[in-house]
């Protein structure tokens, strides 16, 4: 199937737009145009690509596995302007950066928009999974979070570990222990956080090392929220000792059953490697692990003098 590029980049501009004279505009073309190609490009389908709604259009399942396909053919155009354009001349340049951990990497991003202060951040907070999924599906050029398992398409740098901690009211009886066990946790009431949180499965694969099966009754989204109700009495939380900020009003203790460390990462995907912001992102990273960050262990990659693209 000879899919021309005019077809291609009307169709990921209608899928990011969400309708035809949206992508138009965003292309500097008329809507009929963009109609004519959506409307070949169909053609070479047996199914639509969309699913024509009042304010615009939708995906269709064929159209979504389309869409991560032609995906790519952006990274083209972007790669073949920056050639072109060595200088920095082309359009105003962005970053879309996803962090799990926003409080070890804020550090990172603002030396990035110190060092690069044209260029845009669009920065998005999420579970590990979610962050990680975004990056695959190229809404984000950056990942910032744990890796907990390697994948071939992905390229990583460590940039800090720090462990997982007990959040106890400063007045608790557990308070002034050095260190807890899921043992003793189990007479308390207990936080969790969402199920799909790295933090969480943590909590879970801890508790289940020792074959207790854990109850808890007040669930939270966010680890500001958690180590709110815990300061309120809902009950003991859990959170990683950097992805919280100190306060006298609670302890972070450290779990006796998770020793091991947390290793966040800087994460990109290896075919968009030579991308000038993500090339810039991670070379700024390097050199920014040569210095610790205040109460996060940090791990300079010593033998990496620079960043080649290829991850």
């Amino acid at each position: 199937m000879d899919l021309s590029q005019a077809e291609i980049r009307a169709f990921n501009a209608t899928v990011e737009t969400g309708n035809f004279t949206r992508a138009g505009q965003l292309l500097g073309i008329s809507q009929p145009a963009i109609t004519s190609q959506i409307r070949k490009l169909e053609g070479r389908f047996s199914q639509p690509l969309f699913d024509r709604v009042s304010r615009g259009v939708r995906l269709t399942a064929v159209g979504e596995r389309l869409h991560r396909i032609t995906r790519q053919y952006a990274d083209l155009d972007q790669l073949v302007g920056e050639l072109a354009s060595p200088d920095g001349q082309g359009e105003a340049r962005v970053i879309r950066v996803a962090t799990a951990s926003p409080l070890v990497f804020m550090p990172l991003l603002a030396a990035f928009k110190t060092a690069y202060p044209d260029v845009s951040l669009r920065i998005i907070s999420g579970t590990t999974d979610e962050c990680r999924r975004l990056l695959q599906d190229r809404d984000v050029d950056i990942g910032l979070f744990p890796m907990s398992r390697r994948t071939a398409e992905l390229a990583s740098l460590p940039y800090a570990t720090h462990h997982l901690t007990v959040v106890v009211p400063a007045a608790h009886p557990l308070a002034n222990e050095e260190i807890l066990s899921v043992i003793q946790l189990m007479d308390y009431p207990l936080i969790f956080s969402r199920l799909d949180s790295y933090t969480q499965q943590r909590v879970e694969r801890a508790f289940a090392g020792k074959q207790l099966r854990p109850v808890s009754h007040v669930f939270m989204d966010s680890r500001h929220d958690t180590c709110e109700a815990v300061v309120h009495g809902l009950g003991i939380g859990f959170a990683l000792e950097n992805d919280i900020r100190p306060d006298p009003r609670y302890r972070a203790i450290p779990l006796l059953e998770t020793p091991e460390p947390v290793q966040e990462h800087l994460v990109w995907l290896k075919v968009r490697g030579e991308f000038s912001c993500i090339r810039d992102f991670v070379n700024l990273a390097l050199e920014h692990t040569c210095s610790a960050g205040a109460g996060t262990t940090m791990v300079p990659d010593h033998n990496a003098m620079h960043y080649d693209g290829a991850g």
